[in-house]
């Protein structure tokens, strides 16, 4: 049995957050794994108002998602989405051909986003300590067209809009607008900043044991993507291909997982495992927080929502749910 001295309490504590992470949800149907997601999705969140994004340093992740994806293919009856739905969570039903768009629309917004930012950037440095009544006409034609660029990129992404907060440049571009006759705009674009959550995937195409597959080629690409965070929940570990589960940063295992899968999924994963813990100790954990020993229909119940939550990168944890650490 678990002591509760070997458990240390963190439920002041922030949860332990990985930046660019890949965290699998599994466990058998209503155990909680998509309010569980839910849960861990408002913790990015809070977390990402800790950094401002910032305009000088166009390619740091910083400030808040710019994008949230929630795929699932019973996305119309299902009520914890619903409840939890954010201004800027777009809902895609979870059929393979969907996602595969909505990976490409990704790609597409990188290319057009990242050369433009160093553009940006140059335009911005400029008008920090220009003086316009020296502007000669080919600098002018030359800013004239990067910001037009902007303009477009800003209404093809409206959530990449982006106020300046630098008060020279502001003021600047106000005078900038003014010699053209036209309305000041004091906004730029951002870098995107992505989240995705996939839920209920079990069965799904995506996932076959391919390399030339394309959400497998997006999984291994996703930093270079700007997708900060992907989650995805299915019935069972080997649901998902084998990339996807080495390539995990954290996992979170609810009721119901098979034994021998736990036991195939552990020997995968390194990084918390030592002389005084194997898979012995690890199952054993798994089957005393999920209830697997209690045989009392009414007492097992209130095991029902219990999970372990095993962070892989970069510091090997387990936590029974997000804050109470065992090992």
């Amino acid at each position: 049995m678990i002591k509760d001295d070997n458990i240390i309490q963190l439920e002041k504590q922030p949860i332990n957050l990985m930046n660019f992470s890949l965290t699998g949800f599994y466990g058998k149907t209503n155990t909680g794994k998509t309010t569980s997601m839910f849960k861990l999705k408002d913790e990015y969140i809070k977390n990402s108002k800790k950094q401002a994004y910032d305009l000088d340093k166009p390619f740091v992740l910083g400030g808040d998602f710019t994008h949230i994806y929630f795929i699932s293919p019973s996305i119309s009856s299902d009520k914890t989405a619903e409840k939890n739905k954010d201004l800027n969570m777009i809902s895609i039903e979870g059929d393979k051909q969907q996602v595969l768009d909505l990976i490409q629309s990704i790609r597409q917004m990188k290319d057009d986003v990242q050369e433009l930012l160093q553009l940006q950037t140059q335009i911005r440095d400029f008008f920090k300590q220009c003086d316009l009544n020296k502007l000669d006409q080919q600098t002018a034609v030359l800013l004239i067209n990067i910001l037009k660029q902007i303009e477009q990129t800003k209404q093809k992404y409206p959530l990449l809009q982006f106020e300046e907060t630098n008060q020279d440049i502001r003021k600047n571009l106000k005078e900038f607008y003014k010699l053209l006759y036209l309305k000041p705009i004091t906004s730029f674009i951002r870098i995107p900043k992505i989240m995705i959550i996939m839920d209920d995937m079990s069965g799904t195409s995506l996932f076959t044991n391919s390399v030339e597959n394309e959400f497998y080629k997006f999984i291994v690409q996703r930093r270079h993507l700007h997708v900060f965070t992907v989650m995805i929940s299915a019935h069972s570990i080997t649901n998902l291909f084998y990339q996807f589960r080495v390539n995990q940063t954290a996992i979170v295992l609810f009721n119901g997982l098979k034994m021998e899968q736990m036991k195939e999924y552990f020997n995968t994963i390194q990084e918390v495992q030592s002389d005084k813990f194997g898979e012995k100790e690890f199952t054993e954990i798994y089957k005393q927080i999920t209830g697997y020993y209690e045989q009392d229909f009414d007492k097992k119940s209130a095991f029902r929502y219990n999970y372990l939550y095993i962070t892989i990168q970069p510091q090997p944890a387990i936590y029974k749910g997000f804050n109470e650490r065992i090992k």
